[in-house]
């Protein structure tokens, strides 16, 4: 603006001075024409006025004296050149037919311009008719006249240049003084400004904008903060990508699957960050589907990688942590799959003592056995489906704390070991309750049901005479519960899966001690829901010990 507005200036007053100065020139030009003029009527008067004294002989006395600005001729009536100071008379042809001599025979003057054929140039003619007929004859050249505006050009040009460079200097300083209210006008506080009256109106508008764009701005920013803290608190990973597949943005969650830093790679090509075979056919099929999804596998956790196109101008990723669902999906196949093969196995027994005794294939003497069988299948598969019950209570109650209330551990221990009592007396077998009393928050039915299996356990794979020591102890913020046995103990291979459903260490075994593989799983869920932790160890024949660790208040 500065440039332009001193450019401005510049020109507009170096143009002003030179068009000043060819109309000057202009001016100087026909003042001259009439200056000339004027000058051949006088001169014209003053020869004839020297002709009538002296006649001819001062004609001589003009040629003699060699002026040869002003071109003097003198013509007869009939048109014969008597003299002419610029050419001998007997060389030039009749003037009676030129303009000027002939106004001058009939109005006694003539003006005339023309290219002379003598002198080849642009001339002025005066003629005079003179008292005895004759015309006398006056003339000059342009050269004169062009001679006189010449001669002032040098001056004119002087002049310009003069005026062109004071004309620079006020150019730089008008320039400056009208750009310096400009450059310091507060854009931050246009309506502040103490400035040219005719950017009152700029400067309004300019206010009234920034007052819609910083209103603008902060909706963008809060929906921007509204929508970072929904994507940042997704357990979801989220992923925005531009229509080249370079990341927009990404919440922590899928940051963190990823391993990569949500601050340093946006823009970037997710390709070049992750190149997953299922990253990449699902970018793929949402390319050319427009959406899709991919079953993604990292670090022994399964993710469901959505995609979906917005527009084709974009796409948008989400990653959900199928982890837990495979999990449960698993389990519960293999769940249906035990129970079924539990309940089968009982009810095939029933049915096939009670068939036989139908059939009365069976002698009087058996019967009293083949019932006991019967009952004991049944007493079984009663005590099975107990326990899958109380699985499916310790699942549905999983995360529900409520209705909680004070157990007091030792003895609830106690009593549960007084109830077990004829069953340890029956194997021979020693169950010792020793410690110190610690009060629990707790849900007293589901800890007795851990406590019993537990014990129950410690006595049904015991050895003859064995025992099984129950121990509450105290820990910073923790309550222990020890049971240790001296049965036959757990292979390292079997340590694993013990807690698991329907797991069974020696099947055989368990057909003769009446086990479901429900019990450690039972114990597992118990502790669970009360937010504790389970440790086992064991060695074959060497017994085993299991401590619960639960939450203090």
């Amino acid at each position: 603006m500065r440039n332009k507005i001193f450019s401005g200036l510049l020109w507009l007053s170096t143009a002003a001075v030179i068009i000043a100065s060819v109309l000057i020139a202009v001016i100087m030009y026909q003042g001259s024409m009439t200056t000339m003029q004027h000058d051949l009527r006088q001169e014209a008067a003053f020869i004839k006025i020297g002709m009538e004294q002296g006649e001819k002989s001062y004609l001589q006395a003009l040629q003699a004296e060699g002026n040869k600005v002003t071109r003097v001729t003198l013509v007869a009536p009939d048109g014969k050149v008597q003299y002419d100071n610029y050419v001998p008379a007997e060389k030039m042809l009749n003037h009676k037919d030129r303009e000027e001599v002939q106004s001058a025979l009939t109005d006694g003057v003539g003006w005339a311009e023309r290219m002379s054929d003598t002198l080849s140039e642009k001339t002025f003619y005066y003629a005079l008719r003179l008292e005895n007929g004759d015309v006398l004859r006056v003339a000059r050249t342009t050269d004169s006249v062009f001679a006189t505006v010449a001669g002032s050009i040098p001056y004119m040009i002087a002049v310009v240049l003069l005026v062109a460079f004071v004309a620079m200097l006020l150019a730089r300083r008008i320039t400056d003084k009208m750009v310096l209210p400009l450059e310091q006008v507060d854009l931050e506080h246009p309506l502040e400004n103490d400035t040219y009256d005719e950017l009152a109106p700029f400067l309004t508008r300019i206010s009234q904008q920034q007052k819609q764009v910083s209103e603008g701005l902060q909706q963008l920013r809060q929906k921007q903060n509204e929508l970072t803290a929904i994507t940042q608190s997704m357990n979801e990973g989220l992923i925005l990508l531009n229509d080249r597949q370079n990341i927009l943005s990404i919440n922590d969650s899928a940051a963190r699957l990823f391993g990569l830093q949500g601050n340093e790679v946006a823009g970037k090509n997710i390709l070049t960050l992750e190149r997953g075979q299922e990253v990449q056919e699902l970018l793929q099929k949402v390319a050319a589907a427009g959406s899709g999804e991919s079953l993604y596998q990292k670090d022994g956790r399964y993710y469901q990688l959505c995609g979906s196109s917005v527009g084709g101008k974009g796409s948008v990723l989400l990653i959900f942590d199928v982890t837990e669902k495979r999990a449960a999906e698993t389990l519960r196949r293999e769940f249906s799959a035990n129970v079924s093969h539990e309940l089968k196995t009982p009810l095939q027994s029933i049915l096939g003592y009670a068939e036989i005794m139908k059939n009365g294939l069976v002698q009087e003497g058996d019967k009293q056995r083949f019932l006991e069988k019967i009952y004991s299948e049944a007493g079984h598969l009663i005590g099975l489906i107990d326990n899958i019950m109380k699985l499916s209570r310790l699942d549905e109650a999983a995360g529900d704390m409520k209705n909680l209330e004070m157990v007091e551990l030792k003895k609830l221990a106690e009593n549960t070991a007084q109830r077990l009592q004829a069953q340890a007396s029956g194997k021979n077998i020693t169950v010792c309750v020793s410690g110190c009393e610690v009060e629990v928050e707790g849900v007293p039915a589901i800890l007795g049901e851990v406590i019993y299996n537990l014990i129950d356990n410690g006595i049904k794979y015991n050895r003859d005479g064995g025992r099984v020591d129950v121990t509450v102890a105290v820990a910073p913020g923790e309550a222990v519960l020890t049971f240790k046995d001296t049965g036959c103990g757990i292979g390292s291979a079997d340590k694993e899966r013990v807690f698991e459903r329907f797991y069974r260490v020696d099947k055989s075994h368990f057909k003769e001690t009446g086990g479901t593989g429900l019990g450690l799983s039972i114990v597992k869920h118990g502790i669970l829901f009360h937010q504790g932790r389970i440790e086992l160890e064991s060695e074959l024949e060497q017994g085993t010990t299991i401590k619960i660790f639960l939450p203090r208040k």
